[in-house]
C-alpha cells in the first residue's frame, strides 16, 4: 500500500547515538514490509521501535524507508502522530514533527462543509418535531411550573441547561413567569409528548418520565434560541406535537485508545440529553487499553490499562514516551450511570471478546496457546495473536468472570461483547484450537467463533441479559437471532442483510455515522478514513429505513460512533463530531419526511459542544 519515508533531523551541535528510534503513526507495517536506514525490534499496533543503522551526526540527518504499507495514509494526519529518539542511559528526546507529506498531485483543503443554512419556521429546535402548527410567535416569556407540575423535573432541566451555557439565561424561572402545566396521557405514543402554546399558559403532555423530560427539554430549547439569536422566536399560540421515529438512539465513546476523564462523559451525556439521545455504548475494552475495573484480575488495571514504551502494551497514536494509563473506578461508573439515569439515558457497556483482546492477554498470559506461534496473525489495527482462544476453557472462565463483573456494575439489561475484527488466520497454527475445532467440527475462524460467542451468549441469557455485538457475530453459524442484538457498522447494507437473518439491529454504518471519518476530499482532512468520506450533509441525509427488509429482524434504532484513535481532546472531537452528532440525533428522532438539510444546518449551530 505504498512506501513511507522518514528523515530524522539532528538539529543539535552534538552527535546522536540513538540506541533505538520509536514513533506512532497510523501508516501500519508488518513483517512482510521492507525497512532501510534500521532494523525493527517492536511493532505493536501503530507503535514502532527500530535500532538504527547509524549515529546522527550534529547537524546531520538519518533516513529511514518503510515499503509495502499494510495501510496507508490519504491524509496528512494519519502520518507520524508522535516520535522520539532512545539515548544509551534510557532517556528520550521527543521529536517535533512536520507535516507529512503530499504525493505530487494530491488535492490538498479538507475543510468542514457546514453551510449557514436556512430556517423556514423561527422554531430552535433540533431534533426538528414530527409536527409543527404555530399561528403567531412572540419573544420568549419567562416560563414556570404551574401549581401542581413536577418541579424537580424542571430543575433538572434547568441545570442541564445551565451546565451546557452557563451564561445564557435560564429557561425557567420557579417563582413568575407564564405557567406551564403538565400531564399525563398514556394515548401518545411511546416517549411522545405534545406541546400547547396560548397567551396565557402552556401545556406538556407526555407518555412517561422520559417524554416529559424531552418534552421540557423542548421548551428550554425553544426558549434558549430565542433568547441568543435574532433568527428565532418563541410559539403564542398553537401546537407541537413530537415522536422519536426509533427507540434507540445511540452514541458510542472509545475510551480505550486514548482515555477520557469521566467530566467529558459528564459533558458528553449532557449533550446527549439536550438532542433527546438515550444509549450510551461505552467501548470500555480493546487492545490498547483496559477501561473497566476488575477484582478478579487486578492487573488488567495495571499491565492492561497502561501503554508505556518499556511496558506490555507499547504507546499508542498520539503517545510520548510515557504512554498513558488509566481506568474508571467503580465509583466513577457509579457516576456516570447516575448522570445517565437523571436523564434517561441507559449506559452498555462493551466486553470486546474474541478479537481485539491485546491488553487482556498481556494481563493474563495463560490465555495464549503455549505452542501457538508468535507473530504468525496480525489484526488490522497491527496487533499480533490478539484473540482468545476458543480452544482453551481458561478463554471462557475469564470471559464469564468478566462478563459477570460487567453485569454487576451496569443495570442495562444489554450487554456488548464487541466479536469484531478477528482476523482470518487467527488460530490457524494453534494445535490446541486445530484439536478443539475438529473435534466440534468447526471449519473455520467463523466458525470457531461463534461456538465460543453462542457459549457466552448462553452464559449471559442465564443471568437475565441480552447479548449485543458487531455484525461479524453473524457470521460462521452466528449467534441466535431471538435472544442478540447487532451493531451493523461495515456498511449501509449490513442492516438489510441481517435483518433478513432475523437479527434485530441498530444501524451505525461507518461510512455515515462514525464520527472519526474525514468529512471532506483532501489532503488536510482530519480523521480516519478507510469508510471514505463522510460529509456532513451526506451524513444527514442517509436513511437508515431506506430499502429495508419486512423482516423478521427489525430496525431498532441508530447509533452514532466516536473512535478515538486520533481523537485525544475535546478539542479533536468537536472538530469532526459536530454537526454529525446532531445529523444522527435527528435520523434516530425525526420522521423521514419532515428533515430539511438547509433548516438542520442552520439549527445545529446552537447545538453545544464538549
Amino acid at each position: 500500500m505504498g512506501t513511507l519515508k522518514l528523515t530524522l533531523h539532528n538539529l543539535s551541535d552534538q552527535m546522536l547515538r540513538p540506541t533505538q528510534i520509536c514513533y506512532t503513526s497510523l501508516c501500519r507495517i508488518d513483517e512482510t514490509s521492507e525497512v532501510t536506514g534500521g532494523t525493527v525490534i517492536r511493532n505493536q499496533g501503530s507503535f514502532v521501535a527500530l535500532v538504527p543503522d547509524a549515529h546522527i551526526p550534529a547537524g546531520g540527518c538519518l533516513n529511514l524507508t518503510l515499503t509495502g504499507l499494510i495501510y496507508g495514509a490519504r491524509t496528512r494526519s494519519q502520518g507520524v502522530l508522535t516520535a522520539w529518539i532512545v539515548e544509551r542511559d534510557g532517556s528520550c528526546i521527543e521529536a517535533t514533527l512536520d507535516d507529512l507529506e503530499a504525493p505530487d498531485g494530491t488535492k490538498r483543503g479538507g475543510g468542514k462543509l457546514w453551510p449557514e443554512g436556512q430556517i423556514d419556521l423561527p422554531l430552535g429546535l433540533l431534533p426538528w418535531p414530527s409536527e409543527v402548527e404555530v399561528a403567531d410567535w412572540a419573544e420568549a416569556p419567562q416560563l414556570q411550573p404551574a401549581p401542581g407540575a413536577p418541579r424537580e423535573a424542571f430543575q433538572i432541566v434547568a441545570a442541564l441547561h445551565r451546565r451546557l451555557f452557563p451564561d445564557a439565561p435560564a429557561p425557567f424561572s420557579f417563582s413568575a413567569g407564564r405557567p406551564v402545566a403538565v400531564r399525563a396521557d398514556a394515548s401518545l405514543p411511546a416517549e411522545g409528548y405534545r406541546l400547547k402554546f396560548t397567551p396565557d399558559d402552556i401545556t406538556l403532555t407526555h407518555h412517561g418520565e422520559a417524554a416529559q423530560q424531552h418534552g421540557l427539554i423542548a421548551l428550554a430549547q425553544i426558549a434558549h434560541a430565542a433568547r441568543s439569536d435574532g433568527r428565532f422566536q418563541f410559539p403564542a399560540s398553537g401546537q407541537i406535537t413530537d415522536a422519536p421515529r426509533f427507540g434507540w438512539r445511540g452514541l458510542m465513546l472509545d475510551v480505550a485508545r486514548n482515555f477520557h476523564p469521566v467530566a467529558t462523559h459528564l459533558r458528553l451525556l449532557d449533550i446527549m440529553a439536550w438532542l433527546r439521545m438515550n444509549r450510551f455504548h461505552w467501548h470500555l475494552i480493546d487492545d490498547e487499553g483496559w477501561r473497566m475495573p476488575s477484582s478478579a484480575y487486578p492487573a488488567l488495571n495495571t499491565i492492561g490499562a497502561t501503554r508505556a514504551q518499556d511496558a506490555a502494551l507499547a504507546p499508542q497514536y498520539r503517545d510520548g514516551p510515557g504512554g498513558q494509563a488509566g481506568f474508571f473506578s467503580a465509583d466513577d461508573i457509579a457516576t456516570v450511570l447516575q448522570h445517565a439515569e437523571t436523564h434517561g439515558i441507559n449506559v452498555m457497556p462493551e466486553v470486546e471478546m474474541p478479537g481485539h483482546s491485546a491488553s487482556l492477554i498481556a494481563a493474563i498470559p495463560d490465555l495464549r496457546d503455549p505452542q501457538e506461534p508468535n507473530g504468525y496473525y496480525r489484526s488490522v489495527q497491527g496487533f499480533t495473536n490478539n484473540a482468545l482462544n476458543p480452544g482453551l476453557p481458561r478463554s471462557y472462565e475469564v470471559a464469564k468472570t468478566l462478563l459477570d463483573e460487567a453485569i454487576d456494575l451496569f443495570p442495562f439489561d444489554t450487554i456488548h461483547v464487541g466479536a469484531d475484527e478477528v482476523d482470518l488466520a487467527a488460530w490457524e497454527q494453534s494445535p490446541t484450537a486445530q484439536s478443539f475445532a475438529a473435534e466440534h467440527g468447526l471449519a473455520s475462524t467463523h466458525e470457531m467463533q461463534a461456538y465460543f460467542l453462542r457459549d457466552i451468549q448462553g452464559h449471559l441469557a442465564a443471568r437475565g441479559r441480552r447479548i449485543a455485538a458487531w455484525d461479524e457475530a453473524a457470521e460462521g453459524g452466528g449467534i441466535l437471532p431471538d435472544t442478540a442484538l447487532l451493531f451493523a457498522w461495515r456498511s449501509k447494507e449490513k442492516t438489510a442483510e441481517l435483518m433478513a437473518q432475523g437479527y434485530d439491529v441498530v444501524a451505525t454504518p461507518g461510512q455515515a455515522y462514525y464520527l472519526d471519518m474525514i468529512e471532506s476530499d483532501g489532503w488536510d482532512a482530519c480523521g480516519i478514513s478507510w469508510a471514505g468520506v463522510s460529509t456532513p450533509e451526506a451524513c444527514y441525509a442517509y436513511d437508515p429505513g431506506d430499502g429495508l427488509p419486512d423482516g423478521p429482524g427489525r430496525l431498532l434504532g441508530v447509533q452514532a460512533a466516536i473512535w478515538s484513535e486520533y481523537l485525544d481532546t475535546t478539542a479533536r472531537i468537536n472538530t469532526v463530531a459536530f454537526p454529525r452528532l446532531a445529523a444522527v440525533a435527528e435520523a434516530g428522532w425525526t420522521p423521514q419526511s419532515a428533515k430539511s438539510w438547509p433548516r438542520f444546518a442552520a439549527l445545529s449551530r446552537l447545538a453545544p459542544q464538549l
